[in-house]
């Protein structure tokens, strides 16, 4: 789980990074938006990871929410509504992360 938050963490930062950096160049904004696909990909990957370790309501819940988002897009189109849900989704997947972390803590032994 703690790889899964130091990975977590990158892929997060990177886009907002670059998005800082578009305020220099308008080139990083581009990087951005790749950093933010790449960000939704690999939380993706870790939360699967995640679900076949435990089942958690909580990833069934940022599953039915990523879909949601795929069929907003797929009938509304561009809408810039529902590009909210992305950064909102990989916010609530760090929770998701860092309250697993949290159990995971409390159950391991303490030396």
């Amino acid at each position: 789980m703690k790889a899964a938050r130091i990975i977590n963490f990158i892929v997060v930062i990177a886009p907002i990074l670059f998005g800082l950096l578009g305020l220099t160049d308008e080139e990083y904004l581009i990087h951005a938006a790749l950093a933010s696909i790449v960000t939704g990909a690999v939380q993706v990957i870790i939360a699967l990871f995640m679900l076949s370790k435990h089942s958690s309501n909580l990833l069934y819940i940022y599953f039915s929410i990523t879909g949601l988002f795929f069929i907003l897009w797929e009938f509304l189109g561009t809408n810039f509504y529902i590009f909210a849900l992305p950064p909102a989704l990989a916010l609530y997947l760090t929770y998701i992360i860092y309250i697993e972390r949290q159990k995971e803590k409390a159950l391991l032994p303490k030396a």
